[in-house]
């Protein structure tokens, strides 16, 4: 069992605003879907369990018949990669079926896939003066 960090003191009447702790998705094979997603993101952990800036990625086996996502556009992941061409080589060697082709945006580069069980996966290599929301910043809130 993993336990939360304490949270921080706040001054009188200042409330903390809620944060997103960890995604589940369900799979018909959660060992090959985290397998999928750390190879197509590059990420180095072994770990059943994978945290992707600070939010965890679970993969929980899933009893529905269909293939794949009945409706994949109504939840994208969406991860911010320092290099899109690397990620965009990761996923073509996945065999990835492209939604949307990597583009230029005026907020950078995106392009987005579908994981083995039919979820949308974007993929974002924000550019320099994208707004600050959009921004690798691991401290903005």
């Amino acid at each position: 069992m993993v336990a939360d960090p304490p949270v921080p003191e706040s001054p009188a009447g200042v409330r903390w605003r809620a944060r997103l702790r960890a995604i589940t998705l369900e799979s018909r094979s959660p060992d090959r879907a985290a397998a999928w997603y750390r190879e197509a993101l590059g990420l180095s952990d072994d770990a059943p369990l994978l945290t992707v800036g600070g939010v965890e990625l679970r993969f929980t086996l899933g009893t529905c018949d269909p293939p794949s996502a009945v409706e994949p556009a109504r939840i994208v992941l969406n991860f911010h990669v320092d290099d899109i061409r690397a990620a965009e080589g990761r996923l073509i060697a996945l065999e990835a079926v492209w939604v949307r082709e990597l583009e230029r945006t005026r907020w950078g580069i995106i392009g987005t896939v579908l994981d083995l069980d039919g979820n949308y996966v974007q993929v974002v290599e924000p550019a320099p003066d994208s707004p600050p929301c959009l921004q690798r910043n691991e401290e903005h809130r």
